[in-house]
């Protein structure tokens, strides 16, 4: 239902930051939201005595709150109320891929090594679909982290290494 008033899910909503765009300040909007609700409330006490009985009381404030909520509301819009919400701006942001390069890699399940099961599911796709959002480093990873330029270079140590791929 939220999603049907407000476009956006209300979990959008929560994450953001409330901003005003109108290009005058923030400082002239407060002082005319007082203004406004002076003025009604002028406006409401100067025809008090003419107004019928029912509404001489209490009510008469409850209206003076109503308009002033009305015109506060119209005031904001005018302001241009927007939510500000961070996001990943595609390739502009770096994303490092680590493979394990440890010696327990190369122990064999199923017909070829954990390594180089790694490395076929990071050929099979998963590495071209990142590449199309974000930039991505790929790293090595043993005693210390190592840049690894491609896959072609990871898979060209595991044959050096004597493990096979798949």
């Amino acid at each position: 239902m939220f999603e049907f008033f407000f476009k956006y899910p209300f979990s959008v909503y929560s994450r953001g930051q409330f901003a005003l765009l109108g290009a005058w300040p923030k400082w002239i909007l407060l002082l005319l939201i007082l203004a406004a609700a002076a003025g009604l409330a002028w406006l409401i006490r100067s025809r008090l005595a003419q107004a019928a009985p029912m509404i001489q009381s209490w009510r008469a404030w409850v209206i003076w709150g109503l308009q002033a909520a009305l015109v506060t509301f119209v005031l904001l819009l005018l302001w241009q109320p927007a939510i500000t919400v961070a996001e990943l701006k595609p390739q502009q942001n770096i994303i490092a891929v680590l493979v394990d390069d440890s010696h327990s890699m190369g122990i064999s399940e199923d017909g070829s090594t954990r390594e180089a099961q790694a490395v076929n599911a990071l050929q099979g796709g998963v590495l071209d679909s990142l590449n199309k959002s974000f930039q991505t480093r790929l790293y090595r990873v043993d005693d210390v982290p190592a840049r690894v330029d491609s896959l072609k270079e990871l898979a060209r140590r595991l044959r050096l290494r004597g493990w096979a791929i798949v």
